[in-house]
């Protein structure tokens, strides 16, 4: 048995009502035994004691959308698994993966390698080959590969895949009938329904599916519906709506992901957003959740056509080399925004594009510049002509399509304005590091600019670390991390005086200020800028009751 005693700490219980208080908390093993006054008695038992002069601690936070399950489990350079790392001195002790629609499981046995591909430049890759089928395989598989929790969504796409592989159309009864059946199946050790409706299978599908597989969720437990809206720029108020209605006529809660707007054009349509998301927070469970910055970052394939990502990964690296395609592409790229969700066209230009990752030893001149840059280092001045785009085509060629993005599509005011809501967690959205990685920001500093961003606007702290920790946890029916006697011990500890994000988009690993000690289950695994290598690892794999 260790017990650790924190003493003089700024307590925020996570409750979102209490204000903070100064006092102690004594921890036995993964369980908090005193807080508030601890009797001396049981102080002069612990193994260790803390000063946590007078700074702030909080149950540790949870990241609602997070893509550390497959590459972010190899080890970084301090002997935690990447993921981990990124999360943990940001505070984070929580992570809910399989989002986008994009779970790593269910997979067909025949689909894995073409899979993997596919969720590379987003979720990294393992070493070695994929050995699971059902999400039970890959948890048994991820047992033990992380420190921080881990929880994960059931993806549209993967249930997709294993129906009707990468087919290019709307599904058949049958189809839908069959994709419910997998959703019956696999529900069970997941947290609700994620879906990507810009990402290839589920770009193909229709309202109905969605609705039924809400619906064939909710036949097992309790479950929300996740998802990347269909359009994110010109169709926003029309995509937003297609999934709140299939939420609530699926009978499940619905969570707004990674919150935001895309395109200068669209900026003033928040005020209908707003209107939708009441709408359905009078008839169903709802939450939203955002990364604080005006800049996504996704799989660099997004910026094509769906038509031209169908079918094997081959046959889209065959239609990048396709003269014919590419003028057909190229064209759609340039002057279509209505039809598809064009990232090049609310990001401004191939400009607006900034390139995240490459493959290794390929691209890596032009990491960290802009889809613009491409264009120029091939000697082209006219940004809209087809030499342009064909100088990018050749890049993803080259890179055999293995980028991610960067794609600045946002302003300050919405992002503020999304950040006021009281219902609105934090996620980080976080590609992982790796050879030829140079990450969007918010893979670190999502939470402590949250912080920095709250304290700035004045937002109370214990409304704050409700939002960072305790919100998303009821709202996925996890165990409530508020801090109480009995209550499990993942803290962290941070300076809510100086706590905030120092990194930027061409420097994205710097360290955060402000976060001076995190503790998972009791072990503490980061402290005042040093990890600390647990053995064995402590992370647990989160899941949430089913219906009775």
């Amino acid at each position: 048995m260790m017990r650790t005693l924190i003493k003089n700490a700024q307590i925020v219980r996570g409750d979102g009502k209490t204000a903070p208080f100064s006092g102690d908390v004594l921890v036995e093993d993964d369980v908090i035994k005193g807080l508030g006054m601890v009797a001396r008695t049981d102080a002069q038992t612990a193994d260790q004691v803390i000063d946590a002069k007078g700074r702030a601690l909080a149950p540790g936070f949870t990241d609602t959308h997070n893509h550390g399950a497959l590459g972010g489990t190899l080890p970084g350079s301090s002997g935690l698994p990447r993921a981990c790392e990124l999360a943990i001195q940001a505070g984070v002790t929580r992570r809910i993966c399989g989002v986008d629609g994009l779970s790593p499981a269910p997979v067909a046995e025949a689909q894995r390698s073409q899979y993997a591909a596919q969720l590379k430049p987003l979720d990294g890759a393992i070493e070695g080959d994929w050995s699971w089928s059902s999400v039970a395989e890959f948890l048994a598989w991820h047992r033990g590969r992380s420190v921080t929790d881990m929880g994960l969504y059931l993806g549209h796409s993967a249930v997709r895949r294993v129906v009707m592989h990468n087919l290019a159309r709307v599904a058949t009864d049958t189809e839908i009938a069959a994709m419910a059946e997998v959703v019956r199946r696999e529900a069970p050790m997941t947290l609700g329904l994620s879906t990507g409706l810009v990402y290839n299978p589920a770009v193909y599908c229709d309202q109905r599916e969605i609705t039924a597989l809400v619906g064939a969720f909710n036949k097992v437990k309790p479950g929300a519906l996740f998802p990347h809206l269909r359009s994110e720029s010109d169709n926003i108020v029309a995509s937003l709506k297609e999934v709140v209605e299939a939420a609530v006529d699926g009978g499940g809660g619905y969570c707004n992901e990674h919150s935001k707007i895309a395109g200068a054009n669209n900026y003033d349509r928040i005020g209908e957003m707003e209107g939708v998301l009441a709408d359905a927070s009078a008839s169903i469970p709802t939450m939203e959740n955002m990364y604080p910055y005006t800049a996504g970052s996704t799989t660099g394939d997004a910026i094509f056509p769906p038509e031209m990502r169908s079918g094997t990964r081959a046959e889209f690296l065959a239609r990048l080399g396709d003269a014919e395609m590419r003028r057909a592409m190229s064209h759609k790229m340039r002057f279509d925004s209505k039809s598809w969700d064009n990232f090049i066209h609310f990001c401004g230009g191939l400009g607006g594009i900034q390139i995240a990752g490459v493959r290794p030893g390929v691209g890596d001149a032009l990491l960290g510049k802009r889809l613009s840059d491409v264009a120029a280092a091939a000697g082209i001045d006219d940004m809209m002509s087809d030499a342009a785009y064909d100088a990018v085509f050749d890049f993803y060629s080259a890179n055999a399509g293995e980028i991610s993005i960067i794609t600045h599509y946002g302003n300050d005011a919405t992002v503020e304005r999304f950040f006021r809501r009281p219902t609105m967690a934090i996620c980080t959205d976080g590609l992982m590091p790796g050879p030829g990685q140079k990450p969007h920001p918010r893979a670190i500093g999502a939470f402590p600019k949250a912080l920095r961003m709250g304290r700035e606007m004045g937002i109370p702290l214990e409304q704050m670390i409700w939002r960072l920790a305790t919100l998303p946890c009821r709202f996925l029916n996890l165990s409530d991390p508020t801090l109480r006697v009995g209550a499990d011990a993942s803290l962290v500890l941070f300076d809510p005086e100086t706590v905030g994000e120092k990194n930027d988009y061409l420097d994205p690993l710097v360290r955060p200020a402000g976060i001076d000690m995190v503790w998972i289950h009791g072990q503490r695994v980061f402290d005042h800028g040093q990890f600390i290598v647990p053995k064995p690892f402590p992370g647990r794999i989160l899941t949430s009751p089913l219906r009775a």
